[in-house]
């Protein structure tokens, strides 16, 4: 017996000690984990591991306070474009039918700049998204330019529905929807900011009660994570925020140039370091730019590929097609993207951090917005809001 129990005394201890052992182990294996479930916690996750879909509510400690137009967020350009084929219909009333229609294939090289939906930008943590609609055939479709998408308001399987699906399922993420119509003269062109209102109902944001510089926790006691943008001026009403609250400083690159330009860049060889140079210099020069009047109105920085001047080139790539993969030859804005996309991402890491720079930082438009290994591009700016001091 008096063996049994001094085993027993000796196991105890033993026992402990394992005991003791195993919790330093899971402590060491899982204090990673456990800081994080802390930071969701207490909104301060990291901007590395966040989950894209919900950044805003998982980072709502450093956001509460913070003014929406002070909040760095991705934001995708011409986000209904992702839907635009190969062989595209044209919008008659779009600024570039008469171009497009010369070849409708080219057009839509240069048109199509996201390769996933629109939920699924907002599930790569876009929270401002550039919504470009034409009425074309008794319907409205998502374009850019001319080529044209699909169609934006159907059945519940529609984009629209699936976005009021989101928008209900993210209470916490407030979204940006830029909104703009091409259609022909005597069409109502209020229809589909309208149609968005009464699909988001009471989530829409009232522009006398919340403005761009609300905070991020003004804007979700309220229940109001939706504001809609009219970008072609077509309806006053309180819920339509004024294309006037939105400004790029400068930051959109230079375009519509001159045939002659065009002909002159094709001799040149124009290579694509030029313009990713120009969007960058746009960029940083509007970043160091005093807001002044615009300081009261959401800033969206626009780091995308102006792809006129290489209009020649992809004209010869196409008559070179048998050499060219698909991905350069049909997705050529994307292509052109691709190259700029980590020269974005590096500036955003390093040089722009600056305060001078990094206080400024609101919406960033990207091209292509997904094609980024983790979302390390959307993650580089979601860390602004992490930046101690930013928004002072």
């Amino acid at each position: 017996m008096r063996r049994g129990t001094g085993g027993t005394r000796l196991r105890r201890p033993a026992a402990g000690l394992a005991a003791l052992v195993l919790a330093v182990v899971a402590l060491a294996a899982g204090g990673a984990p456990a800081q994080a479930a802390k930071a969701r916690a207490d909104g301060r996750a990291l901007a590395a591991t966040v989950d894209l879909s919900r950044w805003m509510g998982d980072m709502h400690g450093y956001l509460d306070g913070l003014p929406l137009n002070r909040i760095a967020m991705p934001g995708s350009h011409d986000s209904g474009s992702w839907s635009i084929p190969a062989d595209p219909g044209l919008c008659t009333s779009g600024w570039s039918y008469g171009v497009a229609s010369v070849d409708p294939r080219l057009a839509a090289s240069i048109s199509r700049s996201q390769r996933g939906s629109l939920t699924d930008q907002l599930d790569q943590g876009a929270r401002y998204l550039d919504l470009r609609l034409c009425f074309e055939g008794g319907q409205w479709r998502t374009f850019h330019g001319a080529p044209m998408g699909g169609l934006f308001f159907g059945d519940a399987t529609g984009e629209a529905a699936s976005l009021k699906r989101w928008v209900d399922a993210h209470p916490s993420e407030v979204v940006v929807l830029s909104v703009s119509e091409a259609a022909p003269a005597g069409t109502d062109a209020s229809q589909p900011l309208t149609r968005l209102r009464d699909l988001f109902g009471s989530r829409v944001a009232i522009r006398s009660e919340l403005s761009p510089t609300s905070t991020y926790g003004d804007f979700v006691k309220a229940g109001k994570n939706v504001v809609l943008i009219d970008g072609s001026s077509a309806v006053d009403r309180p819920w339509a925020w004024h294309a006037d609250s939105m400004s790029d400083r400068g930051s959109y690159p230079a375009g519509d140039p001159s045939w002659w330009e065009i002909v002159k860049s094709f001799f040149k060889g124009s290579p694509p370091q030029q313009v990713y140079d120009q969007t960058l210099s746009l960029n940083q020069a509007a970043l160091a730019r005093d807001p002044g009047a615009d300081a009261g109105r959401f800033f969206v920085l626009s780091s995308i590929v102006q792809p006129d001047l290489q209009i020649p080139q992809l004209a010869l790539i196409r008559l070179l097609s048998p050499f060219f993969p698909a991905s350069v030859r049909d997705n050529y804005l994307m292509y052109l993207a691709n190259g700029l996309n980590p020269q974005l991402a590096a500036r955003l890491r390093s040089d722009w951090r600056a305060p001078a720079l990094a206080r400024h930082l609101n919406i960033v438009a990207i091209d292509d917005l997904g094609d980024r290994p983790q979302g390390d591009l959307q993650r580089a700016v979601i860390d602004f809001n992490t930046v101690p001091g930013r928004t002072g």
